[in-house]
């Protein structure tokens, strides 16, 4: 007789849902939504059906949408993204699903200005909540992808404005189902090295521009939240200029793109050595006149007592305006020593500072590909790993082919 093997229910439930989710491990599924319940628990129970079928879906709460699922009511025509699998205590064929978005012009529209509304009736755009930036930030926090073109924008006009300035980056996916959680993650990150390791003056969170599924990931409204609890100020700069999203308005300040959160960010560096001159010529002047408001009061005093007549009077001013005079020119000329010298001073800072005088020296630094910060050691650099190297008048790109530490 044939030996044959009899399946239990659990057995075959759970071959069921192993076939299942082999077979269809990520697929999207339109239909239009019925029978919908939201739990007490946060998970999103309901029915996805056409003209001739039904199937039955959950969205559990740990799962990040794409939209609010507030927006989503029966009767609503949706995309869903997710798996198919069998609830084996039951032996439920069922959907489960990641993304959940509806369908039709203006769909995301409406998520936004919804979300937009309820934060902004909670006071979470209120001005008076927002924090000044700082006039000359000396560390600036970066979340963006490591990636993107976005953090390159930004890195070159800060060199360009202020490169004295000190660039720490967060990185995170900038779209997708898992970016609002990235994100997120990103700023505690942030917060916390500004706070243990080197004090942060501002934090940017950016992007380059895409579709409006592209940026709907700065939406999110937990992400809105942790960014109005923030203590560092942040610019939000997300998209180009004609897009606008969620962190825009909850930040301190929003700019257009990229360039314009560095340009916000920081002086510029020409501009400053022009306030600088400007003012060593104004004390210049102002030191001028003093002295010759002096001479002037000396002069009108000599002239009233030659009006008066007694020649020793005369002498006797005549005296004090050579005492008067020599004061003040010695007192000028202590002050515009000082102010001298002080302005050599602050003039060799500068100069100094500049990052690109100890190449015009005939030094070098090498950076990991990719990396903002010169390398100090060997410690995990690997063999075959891309590295470039600044010079005076250019870079270079090379390979590592050997790792050789010094000896003791």
């Amino acid at each position: 007789m044939e030996s044959r093997h009899v399946f239990t229910v659990s057995e075959l439930n759970t071959a069921a849902r192993t076939v299942l989710e082999q077979e269809f491990e990520t697929i999207w599924v339109q239909g239009e939504v019925s029978e919908l319940t939201r739990a007490p628990s946060g998970h999103l129970y309901f029915t996805l059906k056409d003209e001739n079928s039904e199937l039955s879906a959950v969205r559990f709460k740990s799962r990040t949408s794409l939209l609010a699922p507030l927006t989503i009511e029966p009767g609503t025509i949706v995309l869903a993204q997710g798996t198919l699998t069998v609830y084996e205590p039951r032996g439920r064929y069922q959907f489960v699903v990641s993304i959940l978005q509806p369908l039709g012009e203006g769909a995301i529209q409406r998520a936004f200005d919804l979300m937009k509304r309820k934060l902004q009736k909670e006071g979470l755009f209120d001005p008076d909540a927002k924090s000044a930036l700082p006039t000359i930030p000396r560390s600036i926090g970066i979340i963006t992808s490591p990636q993107g073109a976005a953090l390159r924008d930004i890195e070159s006009v800060l060199e360009r404005r202020w490169p004295h300035v000190r660039v720490f980056l967060f990185p995170s996916t900038v779209q997708g189902e898992a970016a609002p959680g990235e994100l997120r993650k990103a700023l505690h990150r942030a917060i916390r090295f500004s706070q243990s390791s080197h004090s942060l003056d501002l934090l940017i969170l950016t992007r380059g521009g895409g579709s409006a599924e592209d940026l709907v990931a700065f939406n999110d409204e937990a992400l809105a939240r942790d960014l109005y609890a923030c203590p560092i100020p942040v610019i939000s700069a997300v998209g180009h200029e004609i897009d606008f999203s969620i962190t825009d308005f909850v930040a301190d300040r929003r700019a257009p793109t990229p360039s314009a959160a560095a340009e916000l960010a920081v002086p510029n560096r020409a501009e400053t050595l022009g306030t600088v001159s400007s003012i060593l010529h104004r004390m210049q002047r102002q030191t001028g006149s003093l002295w010759k408001e002096r001479f002037d009061e000396f002069r009108l005093r000599i002239d009233a007592c030659l009006m008066r007549g007694p020649q020793r009077r005369f002498e006797t001013y005549e005296q004090r305006l050579d005492f008067g005079l020599s004061s003040v020119l010695r007192h000028v000329s202590i002050r515009w020593k000082a102010r001298q010298e002080s302005s050599r001073h602050w003039s060799e800072i500068l100069r100094l500072s500049n990052p690109k005088l100890p190449l015009q020296r005939g030094y070098s630094l090498t950076f990991r590909r990719g990396e903002t910060h010169p390398l100090r050691s060997l410690a995990g650099l690997q063999v075959g790993e891309s590295i470039e190297t600044r010079l005076a008048d250019g870079r270079l790109i090379s390979h590592i082919e050997e790792v050789v530490p010094n000896e003791p």
